[in-house]
């Protein structure tokens, strides 16, 4: 048997068929590597491309998060994507870029994006009017109250000194 395979293999190599196929193999392996690593890159791009519309979407509808806060969270979540999956290719400057267009082509198509939800700092307080279950005049009593008119004929609500300059311009 051994002796058989010899015969073949000093035969191929005589007539040059065994250089010739090794050389062929070469060749298509040079040709269809840098087109299979093409095809691998893509592939991979369309993955990354997919991850970051997905979080673009998500940190888009978080209205707690600033403008600049929601691009970090997408940044950092794509690099962590990026390394997890071994894509060596996609640098930050890279992703910086993505997610900025991604980001323009979602604003541009319409789709919802919560406004960044404003929180007072806390040496700033505001004044929110309280809402009451009482009538439209006692509001229009409290405008009287605070406006601090002197006119005689202005009814206060808040109790017996009210009475009591009831009683003093009945007198009169």
């Amino acid at each position: 048997m051994f002796a058989i395979l010899t015969k073949i293999f000093n035969y191929l190599q005589s007539t040059g068929v065994l250089a010739a196929g090794i050389a062929f193999i070469l060749a298509v392996w040079k040709a269809a590597l840098p087109l299979a690593q093409a095809h691998a890159k893509t592939a991979q791009e369309k993955s990354l491309l997919t991850a970051i519309e997905g979080l673009v979407a998500l940190n888009a509808q978080i209205a707690a998060l600033s403008k600049q806060d929601r691009f970090d969270a997408v940044l950092n979540d794509a690099l962590t994507f990026a390394s997890d999956r071994g894509y060596t290719w996609a640098k930050s400057d890279l992703i910086k870029g993505l997610i900025e267009s991604i980001y323009q082509e979602y604003k541009r198509s319409g789709k919802d994006i919560v406004p960044v939800a404003t929180t007072p700092s806390s040496d700033v307080v505001e004044e929110k009017p309280e809402v009451d279950a009482q009538s439209t005049t006692d509001n229009t009593n409290a405008k009287a109250d605070a406006s601090k008119s002197d006119s005689t004929d202005t009814v206060e609500s808040d109790g017996a000194s009210d009475i009591a300059k009831l009683e003093g311009e009945v007198e009169k």
